[in-house]
């Protein structure tokens, strides 16, 4: 078993993050470095691709809601980068660092996305 499946993807999937098929892409990268940076930009997409569709759906009810809502997004962004400095701090190695600063990230995001799901359904759109 290689090292993506190995430790990311039980990763993910513990804290909610769904990879999309083109994630089995990022076992392909030559080296840790690469295969994380993969995996991050995806996390991201997925974040994004919640947050946006949360966001249009909000404002299509409700403007004032809606803007509330980015800046809710933003505070939250600053919380876990700052979190996730903390955690990457707290460690002993460079090696340990960058696990740990994908770690929490995906924890974070995964975590996000179930909130922003929720929002959706607090406006009455259910997944």
């Amino acid at each position: 078993m290689n090292l993506f499946g190995r430790y990311f993807v039980p990763l993910l999937i513990a804290v909610g993050v769904v990879l999309p098929a083109s994630a089995e892409d990022c076992e392909q990268q030559p080296n840790m470095a690469a295969i994380r940076n993969c995996v991050d930009k995806q996390i991201e997409q997925q974040l994004a691709t919640a947050y946006e569709d949360t966001l249009n759906f909000v404002r299509s009810k409700d403007q004032k809601a809606a803007d509330l809502l980015v800046d809710a997004q933003t505070s939250w962004e600053q919380f876990a980068q700052d979190s996730c400095n903390y955690t990457v701090a707290a460690r002993q190695t460079e090696r340990m660092a960058n696990d740990a600063r994908l770690n929490c990230r995906a924890t974070f995001v995964g975590a996000r996305i179930k909130v922003l799901k929720a929002y959706r359904q607090e406006f009455g759109h259910a997944d």
